[in-house]
């Protein structure tokens, strides 16, 4: 097989448990990943070794590429190699190398979560390296959201109660949801696995009901032809990047949203935002007791080392607390 026809496969592969819009995002990728190779490092794909995609993952850095950007090459580049090791059982492909990502440490990948010029920034600054908001923060939230109120207020609550990724929210289907059960079906997107997570009615259910029986939903121009929960003006669903605009409004609004840094093509770089949510989400659950194993599956982690650095930072914040201990005698 040539190398068109190799990437014909992988594609077919991806897009039977993937979107074609990400099948394609992986084709870009892959295909950006072999270039660079050639030019950069005078190697082939089939010869590539972990220490090329690390020199990779640092250029892309140090060019000022955003996290998600980085991830979406890293992602591409392990499932191309761990497809092609199937599909050699199969087809006649060139010798495949070790996947280059296998020999990624964690100090690597932490180029991978999140935010990191965000995280550089916080910890500069004194903050948490992941930072989160406390309850009465999500209130405020809640309570100086944009219009439409009611569309964003269940926004922010299903981001901070079930832990959703916003891309993850803003696919959701309408039959995705079991209002019985209270609980919500997330589909694999970013996690090898689907998820299910639970929501507090005495928390959104009275926004879900307005939004789903009461014409909330209805109000938007796409409603009727659309099988998604949040159906806008403009497309069958709302965006996550749309999401992510709200969230930082809103925080804006309540007087606590703050510019940390700033890449170098001039975005800026602001404490809250929609991933916020989730890591608040996730602080509540390892402050209130939860298992890490358990968590790891609610945030629909891939490894367990990502739901780790909650617990971590957990550990670091009662250490810091303790410090205003003071003895009596």
């Amino acid at each position: 097989m040539d190398f068109d026809e190799i990437l014909e496969q992988f594609k077919n592969r991806r897009s039977r448990i993937s979107s074609e819009t990400t099948a394609n995002i992986y084709l870009r990728e892959i295909r950006n990943w072999r270039q660079w190779l050639t030019e950069e490092r005078d190697k082939g794909l089939w010869n590539a070794e972990t220490v090329d995609l690390r020199v990779r993952m640092e250029s892309m850095t140090d060019a000022g590429k955003a996290p998600s950007t980085i991830t979406k090459q890293v992602s591409a580049v392990s499932k191309f190699y761990q497809d092609c090791e199937k599909m050699a059982k199969k087809y006649d492909m060139p010798d495949v190398q070790e996947n280059p990502y296998a020999g990624l440490d964690s100090e690597d990948k932490q180029l991978l979560r999140g935010d990191t010029k965000k995280k550089e920034a916080m910890k500069e600054s004194g903050g948490d390296e992941y930072p989160y908001l406390e309850p009465d923060k999500i209130s405020q939230l809640v309570d100086n959201v944009p219009s439409p109120r009611l569309r964003n207020e269940l926004i922010i609550k299903l981001l901070y109660n079930c832990g959703f990724r916003r891309g993850e929210l803003a696919k959701t289907k309408i039959d995705h949801i079991d209002r019985e059960d209270r609980s919500i079906f997330i589909p694999p997107r970013k996690s090898p696995e689907s998820r299910t997570v639970a929501y507090k009615e005495d928390y959104l259910g009275f926004q879900l009901d307005q939004w789903l029986d009461y014409g909330g939903r209805d109000s938007m121009t796409y409603a009727e032809e659309s099988e998604y929960l949040f159906p806008t003006n403009n497309g069958e669903h709302i965006s996550g990047n749309a999401m992510n605009r709200m969230v930082r409004k809103a925080a804006e609004n309540a007087g606590f949203q703050e510019v940390i840094d700033e890449y170098v093509d001039g975005r800026k770089v602001h404490k809250v935002t929609a991933h916020t949510l989730r890591h608040s989400f996730a602080m509540r659950a390892i402050n209130s007791g939860i298992d890490i194993k358990t968590l790891q599956t609610l945030l629909g982690h891939e490894e367990l080392d990502t739901t780790l650095i909650y617990l971590d930072q957990a550990k670091d914040e009662a250490k810091e607390n303790s410090r205003a201990f003071q003895p009596l005698g």
